[in-house]
């Protein structure tokens, strides 16, 4: 199968999901703009996850570079060999460790939320690329 059938398979699968959620939620709320904010997320995410499916352009690139800001090295303590001493070690090691994994899930989020943004603009000139240069569109410059 070529990417671009299985951009359209698995974007159509991640918007179709979208739109029957917003449905869902729309009926359930009785609320329009449910189904619209739903909408509005399933066209992104087609776009999104087609575009990284096409692997022409660098929007995978953009969110994998955003995503690896929120891995950071933590810094080395110093602590007494005391039990206040390994209690406090183990307390700021613990906390430090949520602090990371809330910045790297920050640091995803916004990088997923970019992505399926620039998704929205990209996603045509991938399509093209694909359609005109075939599956080693990866490295025509347009």
């Amino acid at each position: 199968m070529s990417r671009r059938v299985r951009s359209y398979v698995w974007g159509g699968v991640a918007g179709i999901f979208c739109l029957v959620l917003g449905i869902v939620t729309a009926i359930s709320v009785s609320d329009f703009l449910n189904f619209v904010a739903w909408g509005t997320i399933g066209v992104l995410s087609f776009t999104f996850i087609s575009c990284l499916l096409l692997k022409n352009n660098f929007i995978g690139d953009m969110v994998l570079e955003i995503f690896s800001w929120g891995f950071i090295r933590m810094p080395g303590l110093i602590f007494t060999l005391d039990l206040d001493g390994i209690i406090w070690l183990i307390t700021v090691k613990l906390a430090l460790f949520v602090l990371g994994i809330a910045l790297a899930l920050v640091c995803g989020l916004f990088g997923v939320i970019l992505g399926m943004l620039l998704s929205l603009f990209v996603y045509p000139y991938a399509l093209y690329k694909n359609i005109k240069y075939g599956e080693d569109a990866e490295s025509v410059d347009l």
